[in-house]
């Protein structure tokens, strides 16, 4: 329950749908496309856009790339120098740091609140004359929290707070690969409908559970489009990292899903379960609402480094939080259904009372 390659299959319609393309395309069809995509495929992601979000994205505000780790480093290349200072909020996916040194720009973690959710107290006071962006997750990995409307509209009044205090306006960057993931009852909420100056990644594979077939895009916000540069530096970028585009077979499946909503049915039944097992275990883990991972905290007596080792040694593989640039707790990813849940809370109880000395109560 460890590296997020899910053995539960929930929702098998975009691979039927692929498996069918294959079939179906011609060999003509699977030619070169523009750096950015083909502008078919751009079109309807723009289209589902503006209808979802109410935002005015044109066909070249989208430029697909073979997944979301690609547009992320398309953004941070184009619309960044060395020397730049970009607020990362932690927990937060691990490799944000690793390409922000690559590149020469320095990273500041700026931790959440003790619930997990926006300190944006914190966040102003990292802010500096160097700051030239954010990276915020919309849902949060590896946390699961979605952040609310009301949350992201503060967000955004503290961006412009930054902005009028240093005179240069940050860019924002909203990693929602995990936005068709929302399992529990608030709906999404994208930060570019109150921040202008927003770019957002997005991931097909990770809704589908295709991600080793790279089938992502970043949307850059219009209001960037119009005054600045951003476009054609993107672009550029596209093509100076040698990220290119998606496959031209996964291009055409584009049209075929962007409209779909993955049907979150099981990750829902799943997620309610194996966070009863964790509490039955004397576990605590964080209030969320989306993802296919469950964060909790470690128990007292180890390092959260400690603790999955010793998960480990009892057949149960999960990520410590120092991978995500915090201490004291663990992911588990919903990788197996919940037939196997009675054998999870085995190990997890077994775990713990070697840790604490204490005696689990899990009903197994």
């Amino acid at each position: 329950m460890s590296y997020p390659n899910p053995r539960v299959h929930r929702d098998p319609r975009a691979f039927g749908i692929l498996r069918e393309l294959l079939i179906s395309t011609s060999q003509d069809a699977l030619q070169y496309t523009p750096m950015g995509g083909g502008t078919v495929a751009r079109r309807r992601v723009a289209s589902m856009l503006r209808r979802r979000f109410d935002i005015p994205y044109g066909y070249r505000d989208v430029l697909l790339t073979p997944g979301a780790t690609a547009a992320i480093n398309v953004a941070l290349t184009a619309l960044f120098r060395p020397g730049d200072e970009v607020l990362v909020i932690t927990p937060c996916w691990m490799d944000y740091f690793l390409y922000l040194k690559h590149l020469g720009i320095t990273a500041i973690a700026v931790p959440s609140a003790h619930d997990k959710r926006l300190d944006l107290q914190a966040l102003l006071a990292a802010a500096g004359p160097r700051t030239a962006g954010v990276v915020v997750g919309q849902p949060s990995c590896p946390t699961g929290v979605l952040h609310r409307a009301d949350e992201l509209k503060e967000l955004a009044s503290t961006l412009e707070a930054i902005a009028a205090r240093s005179g240069r306006r940050p860019l924002l960057i909203s990693d929602e690969v995990h936005r068709d993931q929302v399992w529990g009852s608030p709906s999404f909420t994208s930060p570019a409908q109150f921040y202008p100056d927003t770019l957002t990644v997005y991931s097909f594979g990770k809704a589908w559970s295709l991600q080793g077939q790279r089938l992502g895009y970043l949307a850059i916000g219009p209001h960037l489009r119009r005054h600045d540069d951003a476009l054609m530096r993107s672009e550029r970028a596209i093509r100076s990292t040698g990220v290119c585009a998606p496959t031209a077979l996964l291009q055409l499946l584009i049209p075929e899903i962007v409209d779909l909503e993955p049907d979150g049915t099981s990750l829902r039944e799943d997620q309610v379960a194996l966070r009863r097992v964790l509490m039955d275990a004397g576990y605590a883990p964080v209030e969320a609402d989306a993802t296919a991972f469950v964060y909790a905290s470690c128990p007292p007596g180890a390092t959260d480094w400690e603790f999955v080792t010793a998960l480990a040694q009892h057949g149960l593989l999960a990520m410590p939080s120092s991978l995500f640039h915090e201490t004291g707790f663990f992911r588990m990813a919903l990788n197996v259904d919940s037939s196997r849940f009675g054998d999870v809370a085995r190990r997890l109880s077994v775990t713990r009372q070697e840790i604490t000395g204490k005696p689990s109560e899990a009903r197994i």
